[in-house]
């Protein structure tokens, strides 16, 4: 495992930055001797960012069979999933076990359960390993930086980044207060501290209809990262167009592939030169039956060749390759004709006044389905002409079966704890 650098900091809401070093200093005291855990698969349960950080400071210096959870987040369903999988909950400072006793499991020293949003279900636990959560040992370029950090504790996104911090040197995080995240995001951009941050597009959309444009204006920013969701044109060109000087760039990763594809070329999609080498590339790409698929050494599952199929259909046009959504429910199928949200989405967000869309599928008589458009406007208006205004903005670019056929329009954008829309 690559070595912890120690003395990159960590700055906790209004409090004085810390590093690493005190960190594992504070995890030492909280957990005591790693050895009683160490014939244990154990996930730290956590109050707050600091005790979460402080936990992956012990987990990673010890080598141990580790991860986090904070305490919001369990539930009897919750507590049953780790039993199931041989996971002791330990809470954080006190070393008590919670949840029922857990089924027998093989201790793995060195990996790190990973957790999914759970946002479609149940949250399932995903193992990688430090290895495979440090993908910047491949980064000898990165300047300093002091990055926001929105991600949800335990989630991959979130260890992506605390690993940045914790294996790159000079690289900061800011971690954000989850109980109100566009307030702790404020208050970071107040203080002058950010210049970098990975984040959604909805985590973006979101900050630009809460927070005055001036103060997100003054940062100096100077790295963004967008991944998570479909990264389309009209939030690339807004983000360029508010930080000029930014390297803006979007990352297609998985829990279970790992960060796969970067793009820094300022536009949507990825080139499909990228698909012409699947033997010589650390990591390859490919497409079958319009499904991408993913063979990476950050990987953690994978068929014998170890491609993954990471369920998202693309669409491949003028040499270049477009996401279009989730296998299996995303292509909304109107009178046998496919209709793409992505693609619906992306031509709605393109006007001035929409700030974001969903389009998603309703049942209709005849036809089968069509698409309903859910749309967060930038200024307040009657929602009958705010109806018309996009449906004339839509005809002659989308086709007809393509255009939304009921609208809604709510006062916010929604978004979960994933970040996503």
């Amino acid at each position: 495992m690559a070595s912890i650098l120690l003395r990159n900091r960590l700055f906790f809401g209004a409090d004085a930055p810390c590093t690493w070093a005190d960190l594992l200093e504070q995890g030492q005291a909280w957990a005591g001797d790693p050895t009683g855990y160490a014939d244990r698969r154990v996930v730290f349960v956590v109050p707050d960012m600091r005790h979460a950080c402080m936990a992956v400071a012990y987990g990673m210096a010890h080598s141990l069979d580790w991860g986090v959870i904070e305490a919001a987040r369990l539930s009897e369903a919750v507590e049953e999933r780790f039993a199931e999988n041989g996971v002791h909950l330990i809470e954080a400072g006190s070393g008590a076990v919670l949840g029922r006793t857990p089924l027998p499991a093989q201790v793995q020293p060195g990996r790190v359960t990973v957790l999914t949003s759970g946002t479609t279900g149940l949250l399932k636990l995903i193992a990688h390993t430090h290895a495979s959560l440090n993908t910047f040992d491949r980064v000898t370029d990165l300047p300093a930086n002091s990055w926001f950090l929105p991600y949800q504790i335990g989630s991959y996104a979130w260890y992506q980044m605390v690993a940045l911090g914790m294996f790159v040197a000079d690289q900061d995080l800011i971690p954000g207060d989850f109980s109100d995240l566009a307030e702790s995001f404020k208050t970071a951009l107040s203080r002058g501290l950010v210049t970098a941050i990975s984040s959604t597009p909805t985590f973006w959309r979101h900050a630009l209809m809460s927070l005055d444009e001036a103060l997100l204006a003054s940062a100096d920013m100077r790295s963004i990262s967008m991944g998570g969701e479909i990264v389309d044109q009209p939030i690339l060109d807004r983000l360029a167009g508010l930080y000029p000087s930014a390297r803006i760039k979007h990352i297609y990763a998985s829990s279970e592939a790992g960060a796969a594809i970067v793009v820094s070329d300022g536009k949507a999609g990825f080139d499909a030169a990228l698909l012409a080498d699947t033997d010589s590339r650390t990591i390859a790409i490919k497409v079958e039956d319009d499904r991408l698929y993913i063979r990476s050494p950050y990987g953690n599952t994978g068929d014998q060749g170890g491609w993954i199929d990471t369920g998202d259909l693309v669409e491949t046009r003028a040499g270049r390759v477009y996401f279009c959504g989730r296998a299996g429910n995303t292509m909304i199928n109107v009178g046998g004709q496919k209709a793409f949200p992505p693609d619906i989405e992306g031509h709605l967000m393109a006007h001035p006044e929409v700030v974001w869309a969903q389009v998603t599928a309703r049942r209709a008589p005849m036809v089968g389905n069509l698409p309903v458009a859910s749309v967060v406007l930038r200024t307040p208006m009657d929602e009958a002409d705010a109806e018309q205004m996009l449906i004339t903005h839509c005809e002659g670019t989308l086709a007809e079966y393509a255009v939304p056929r009921l609208w809604d329009f709510p006062k916010q954008i929604p978004m979960r704890a994933s970040l996503k829309s």
